[in-house]
């Protein structure tokens, strides 16, 4: 590496996209890597790694960014951490690439800060002091950074609601049912029904008013070959969310209640094509009919009064192991292998004293199921021998964080102002902002810490293997031990000609095993 850099200095590309529209996901971030590269070279430096957060916004605090929390932790350490190759700053094609709002834009300062690097935008070498001096301004701002995304949610807030409140259409991407938007012939989208679609999304609505489940809807949708927005086959979620949603009859949800016109009460019909109890036999009275037997809180959204008052459904008190990894065998009504998950299910009624089932829940297969009690036992026996074979005699591997003298050195500091502060050898408002400066460097810190813990931990399931660290185990670690060894369990149907009643046979489990998993 040494001899490849040739005193060149070592940094990091980093570019981001939130919406690629180009030919493939990564166009985008192909072309701001190849531009860093280049200037970099202008610098003396030399680009070792790339981090890229493709289809993710830097405006919102909300979302998680994990090529840039990365690259931030592997700048303060001046090492990327799965190769060791040093690294001593970033370049992007503009800032606004790398950080939009003034908490990520102070992360990335730290981290330059600590480890010594340099931030290189476009062909420009930056300086930190003046970023600094923008984000702790009062009235100087990011490029739409936080005030300018703030302003930009208000007025689409304010929009919205001017919009429901007038009956405007959705300004949403096309539903089901109506057509989408169109610039030829013009045409707003969700405002005109699809003359094809229209029959299939009353049908669901009268058939769920009729107390049908929403399996069954949602089989009989597919195999009529009706397709959603967007062309993909329907799950009973996507079935849910359009019966609903209130706007079939032209009603509208706004921040989590139905919008009324303020004198009368009465909901308020918004400006696009909806059914009626005239023309489709459905209307406002079904849809509330409909949500009455709705336990969903987040469907619940619009309802008010003795349904959003009725008792919520009861906490579920049960876990299975091995719910999620079993996996359904049966040809489904497309003619292909179902391959849905099975879930576990506590037995009821006149099953009950069968004991609890793992059952496959896809509505568009006649479904399989099996005796929890009969599969954990045999599953579990599996994937213990499984682990006597492979893991007895390893070794418990602790490996040292990479942070942590760093960590310590950072704790030292602030205790010492915080000495200083009590002894009156420093006024707080001369120390204030290095104080700021120290937590958010810990917490940055600790949260990487506690990140190398849980990971650590985890690998840890497995070395150092015995029979009675199974037992010691909780069920949420057992899950995760199946979860690494076990790729899945593909349950298969029972043989024409044998009673669902016959003992259990386990040579109808095909299990396959996670490969990579086994100690070397």
């Amino acid at each position: 590496m040494d001899v490849w850099l040739d005193g060149r200095m070592p940094i990091a590309s980093i570019a981001r996209i939130s919406a690629d529209r180009l030919r493939g996901d990564a166009v985008g971030i192909a072309r701001q890597h190849r531009n860093n590269t280049r200037n970099a070279a202008l610098h003396s430096c030399a680009v070792v790694v790339h981090y890229e957060d493709n289809h993710v916004s830097a405006a919102r605090p909300d979302v998680v960014r994990p090529a840039f929390r990365q690259m931030v932790r592997d700048i303060i350490h001046g090492r990327v951490a799965e190769t060791d190759i040093p690294l001593k700053g970033c370049i992007a094609v503009e800032r606004e690439r790398v950080f939009r709002l003034s908490g990520d834009g102070l992360l990335l300062l730290d981290a330059l800060a600590m480890g010594g690097g340099v931030f290189i935008e476009d062909g420009t070498r930056v300086d930190l002091a003046e970023i600094r001096a923008e984000l702790a301004g009062a009235t100087t701002t990011l490029p739409a950074g936080d005030a300018e995304v703030g302003k930009m949610r208000a007025r689409t807030k304010r929009s919205a609601a001017d919009r429901a409140e007038e009956g405007g259409a959705y300004g949403s991407p096309r539903r089901f049912g109506w057509l989408g938007a169109s610039q030829d012939p013009p045409r707003v989208g969700n405002q005109r029904k699809r003359d094809d679609e229209w029959p299939h999304l009353i049908a669901m609505i009268k058939a769920r008013s009729a107390g049908r489940s929403w399996r069954s809807i949602t089989a009989d949708i597919n195999k009529a070959g009706a397709r959603t927005a967007r062309g993909n086959r329907f799950t009973e979620q996507a079935v849910k969310a359009m019966v609903t949603n209130p706007a079939w009859w032209g009603g509208r949800v706004l921040a989590g209640e139905l919008v009324v016109d303020a004198a009368t009460g009465a909901p308020v019909i918004g400006e696009w094509d909806h059914a009626t109890e005239a023309g489709d036999g459905v209307g406002y009275e079904t849809w509330k009919a409909v949500m009455a037997g709705v336990r969903a809180n987040r469907l619940l959204r619009g309802m008010a009064g003795d349904v959003r008052s009725r008792p919520p459904a009861g906490p579920r008190t049960r876990s299975y192991l091995f719910s999620g990894v079993l996996r359904c065998g049966r040809i489904n009504d497309f003619d292909e292998v179902c391959h849905a998950k099975l879930s576990g299910n506590k037995a009821s009624g006149r099953n009950e004293k069968y004991g609890d089932y793992y059952r496959c829940g896809d509505a568009n297969c006649k479904g399989i199921g099996r005796q929890v009690a009969a599969v954990d036992t045999y599953l579990e026996g599996l994937v213990l021998d499984w682990l006597d074979v492979h893991f007895s005699g390893t070794e418990v591997q602790l490996s040292s964080w990479r942070g942590e003298q760093r960590l310590c050195t950072l704790r030292a500091q602030l205790r010492g102002i915080d000495t200083s502060l009590l002894r009156g050898e420093v006024d707080r408002a001369d120390v204030g902002d290095l104080v700021a400066l120290l937590r958010r460097r810990i917490a940055m810190l600790v949260e990487e810490e506690a990140e190398h813990l849980a990971a650590q931990r985890r690998r840890n399931l497995l070395l150092g293997w015995t029979r009675g660290k199974w037992e010691g185990l909780e069920f949420d670690e057992k899950r995760d031990v199946v979860g690494q060894v076990l790729s899945s369990v593909v349950v298969m149907p029972i043989p024409a000609g044998v009673s669902d009643k016959a003992p259990f046979n386990p040579g109808l489990l095909k299990v396959t095993w996670r490969q990579d998993t086994r100690a070397r």
